[in-house]
């Protein structure tokens, strides 16, 4: 799917540039041709030719591209200044034709993607604020992650929790969980256990910063959440299965966003109980 847009943006552009070019090309030679200000050179035989459209494109073509065979050149000087503003404009024409081709070959895709809810998670006994990343492109490395929230007071953001930290290598699938029974993590809880009793609207955000595998480029991606995007589960459904070489293969995205339900009475029980209780 990305590789088709991809695709299809690569020859919307060739499409556009071509039409450029070739407005450029008979423009012209149209003024070459009805101002008649290039004739053909002594030495080209005939040189009493005239100069029909034709051969007014031929030379459009030729000056644009700064070839100059000078079998036909300018022989005014209206001539002579409109071949130099076309040669400057082929010059940029193609610095930023080459360029934006290139960007477009290049350039990675926006195939890295999050769940669109944050979950809270019972694993073991544990409780986890979780995400999961997808990505359908090249491995991404080097992955330097960062999660936030904070509330709004009196019209001023009001920093709940932050953390940094580095992250595996985003092949397909990586999980971001942050241990909700971790006494570092207290802080971030008590903000949840408030979001959803609805006592404050958290806002959420995750992000990270990592290089593309083959390219070396830097790739950047971040998802605002908040309160209404809480949801609570346990298991991810998988995404994949594994062959017997120990390669991911069989892959269904449309179980990307599915979770196992939690039971009512754990959600209950995250809501309830002491902070300073661990499982």
């Amino acid at each position: 799917m990305n590789f088709r847009f991809k695709t299809r943006q690569v020859l919307v552009f060739i499409l556009i540039s071509l039409g450029a070019y070739l407005v450029f090309i008979f423009g012209f030679a149209w003024i070459y041709y009805y101002s008649a200000s290039i004739e053909m050179t002594p030495y080209a035989k005939p040189y009493t030719e005239r100069i029909n459209f034709e051969k007014a494109v031929y030379f459009s073509i030729v000056t644009f591209h700064t070839i100059g065979y000078g079998d036909i050149h300018p022989v005014t000087q209206y001539g002579r200044q409109i071949v130099m503003i076309q040669s400057t404009i082929s010059l940029f024409f193609t610095s930023i034709f080459s360029g934006f081709l290139v960007y477009f070959v290049i350039k990675r895709p926006q195939d890295v993607f999050t769940t669109k809810k944050v979950y809270i998670r019972l694993r073991k006994g544990n409780y986890f604020l979780s995400l999961r990343l997808g990505n359908k492109g090249r491995d991404i490395i080097d992955l330097q992650s960062k999660f936030e929230a904070w509330t709004i007071e009196n019209n001023t953001r009001v920093r709940a929790f932050r953390c940094e930290e580095e992250l595996p290598d985003l092949e397909k699938i990586l999980y971001y969980d942050l241990k909700l029974d971790d006494p570092a993590n207290r802080t971030l809880r008590e903000a949840i256990v408030d979001a959803l009793l609805n006592k404050t609207l958290l806002h959420m955000k995750f992000s990270f910063i990592g290089n593309d595998i083959k390219t070396g480029e830097q790739v950047a991606y971040a998802k605002y959440y908040d309160s209404r995007h809480l949801s609570f589960g346990k298991m991810f459904l998988n995404v994949y299965s594994w062959d017997p070489n120990g390669r991911r293969k069989n892959f269904k995205w449309g179980n990307f966003e599915k979770i196992e339900a939690m039971e009512p009475r754990s959600a209950e029980a995250f809501l309830s109980r002491p902070e300073k209780e661990s499982a």
